[in-house]
């Protein structure tokens, strides 16, 4: 029979019960950026179908995801990533809400054209010149509709 001592019979009720608690988990910087990359692809094609509801439905999942990064990875390589995206924020993004609401697909592509820039100019100002972002030239998912119903 083994020896148990005292200070192996005491049970540590704080850390069973942290123990029991799962990991938040936060997405990386990555995870996020894909999420964008995939409603920039949903948004040309929405509003290429001239379907303005969905585009301003994916122009406001691109928001929400990019609130989201201010939020939670402000900081990126030393650089004021969330800074960086209130920029595109107020800038890109407010310009296209604004050819998205006058229907206006002449001003939405070149507002979709300055938001790719401006995501290249990121991607440059952090290091990551490699990742080149463009108008798509065809649906990144073939399942969903993009004409209005």
């Amino acid at each position: 029979m083994p020896l148990v001592t005292s200070a192996q019979q005491t049970k540590d009720p704080a850390g069973d019960a942290a123990k029991n608690v799962p990991k938040a988990y936060v997405p990386g910087l990555e995870q996020f950026m894909n999420v964008i990359l995939m409603e920039h692809n949903k948004l040309w094609f929405a509003a290429k179908a001239r379907n303005w509801r969905l585009a301003e439905y994916q122009l406001g999942e691109i928001k929400e995801v990019m609130g989201d990064v201010q939020d939670l990875v402000p900081t990126f390589k030393n650089l004021p990533l969330a800074d960086m995206l209130d920029a595109v924020i107020t800038k890109e993004i407010v310009a296209l809400e604004k050819s998205i609401e006058a229907k206006d697909y002449k001003a939405f592509v070149s507002g979709y054209d300055k938001l790719t820039q401006a995501c290249n100019a990121c991607h440059q100002g952090t290091e990551n010149e490699f990742i080149v972002i463009q108008r798509p030239t065809r649906p990144a998912f073939t399942n969903q509709v993009y004409e209005r119903r």
